[in-house]
């Protein structure tokens, strides 16, 4: 049990307490306040049960430092896990040889400061590249939470990550060439290239279309089944996203960071393609009709499609059409832009291509199947003419707004609250004394 005292040498009041390894301790307020006393050794207090209950000071280990508390809240982490945990890992490798060997309960802002600065005047092995804004600022976000979870296990007064953008200290989030992002695209005529030239192998073809047509992430479609795809439902056919492969932890985990199950209608041109393939091509390429249980795009043996050798394939496929080199990511941003291009609305597109933002309106809100598949029908491409046997008949925008309920005109299409405005009001209360 602590206590507070006046000492004859100091005008101020004194803390005294045990630490955690048994060990007498003397500590001045810096205060001639008696509360101000009380209060410091009800912190310090708390600060030596937390310390007990983490588990990380013992004689021979010393006080807790930044490395050690890392280590522990990463294997936290993982076994919660938190999908971030692996990135955090990485991120934290730039700042813990800066501050790993300082008591954790020392840290200071400064201290985080030079982890930035030393991040920003690092230069690469090749002496001309930095770190990318963003790579500082994931750096930053990853020490804010490590920090911040030390602060609610009560090991450290305050989190020392207070920087801001505002004083300079952070830099502004964008990439390390800002001309690059506007060329992480494909053109209409390179994705119909992709797509139907024949000197790509019929499988890599499939699986492009299924990446700038459907506008799924390469991990979203390499576990996708057979059984995923409904190609009977109307307007449009739907491929159900419930899961995504972890390359690194070589774990199917949720397709959407909430859990939530997203919905992705097939565009025309895509489910005539995916129909062919079903009925003859992945027979052609595995020896034997697909069941509902086999992957729609699988590896080489039929297995689950590596992302690591797929963009292998991507390069020689790019290269072997005279295509400069791409990201597989990239068909994912051409799905997008050009639908946006040819009439699709943001804010609806974005419920197939990236699910409900989570907040509590997009909780609230079921937009009909019918007003998702216009989006996606909405961008313009079209298969050469005998490039597929014809009898699909392919649903066309004006189709599909032809379809639309009367009582649609009515509905309300929810918003972020800033972009709504705000309706005009339909009646008046006056007020009387």
């Amino acid at each position: 049990m602590g206590s507070v005292y006046m000492r004859g040498d100091s005008p101020n009041w004194w803390v005294g307490f045990v630490d955690v390894n048994g060990k007498r301790k003397d500590k001045s307020s810096k205060s001639p306040d008696k509360q101000v006393a009380e209060k410091l050794l009800a912190v310090v207090e708390r600060k030596v049960r937390a310390e007990k209950e983490s588990g990380l000071v013992s004689a021979n280990k010393g006080p807790i430092t930044v490395h050690r508390y890392a280590e522990q809240w990463l294997a936290d982490r993982r076994a919660r896990g938190i999908a971030a945990a692996d990135s955090d890992e990485d991120r934290l490798q730039h700042a813990l040889p800066v501050i790993g060997g300082l008591v954790l309960a020392e840290v200071r802002p400064k201290d985080i400061l030079t982890v930035i600065r030393a991040m920003e005047a690092k230069r690469t092995e090749e002496g001309a590249k930095k770190f990318a804004p963003r790579t500082v600022l994931h750096v930053y976000g990853a020490l804010r939470q490590m920090f911040s979870d030390a602060h609610r296990d009560e090991l450290i007064p305050a989190s020392p990550c207070v920087l801001t953008r505002r004083r300079g200290e952070l830099p502004k989030k964008r990439d390390k060439d800002p001309k690059w992002r506007r060329t992480a695209l494909f053109e209409r005529e390179e994705l119909m290239m992709l797509i139907t030239d024949k000197r790509v192998p019929e499988r890599h073809r499939v699986l492009y279309a299924v990446e700038n047509l459907g506008g799924m992430r390469i991990n979203e479609i390499s576990p996708r089944r057979w059984r995923d795809y409904l190609p009977d439902i109307t307007p449009l056919g739907k491929m159900v996203i419930d899961t995504c492969w972890d390359s690194k932890k070589k774990v199917l985990k949720p397709a959407t960071k909430t859990g939530v199950v997203r919905e992705m209608p097939i565009h025309p041109v895509l489910a005539r393609i995916l129909a062919d393939w079903q009925a003859e091509g992945w027979a052609r390429q595995y020896g034997r009709p697909p069941g509902p249980e086999d992957f729609i795009v699988p590896s080489v043996d039929g297995g689950l499609l590596s992302s690591s050798s797929s963009y292998k394939r991507l390069q020689e496929d790019l290269a072997q059409l005279g295509l400069r080199r791409r990201r597989q990511h990239d068909a994912r941003r051409t799905f997008i832009t050009l639908a946006i291009a040819d009439g699709a609305q943001k804010d609806l597109l974005r419920w197939a291509t990236h699910g409900p933002e989570g907040d509590i309106v997009d909780a609230y809100t079921s937009l009909p199947w019918h007003v998702l598949c216009e989006q996606v029908a909405m961008l313009k491409v079209q298969l050469p003419e005998g490039y597929l046997p014809s009898g699909f008949i392919g649903i066309t925008t004006q189709s599909l707004r032809s379809m639309e309920p009367t009582e649609m005109t009515t509905q309300l299409l929810w918003r972020r609250r800033e972009s709504n405005p705000r309706p005009k009001a339909v009646c008046s209360l006056t007020l009387r004394a």
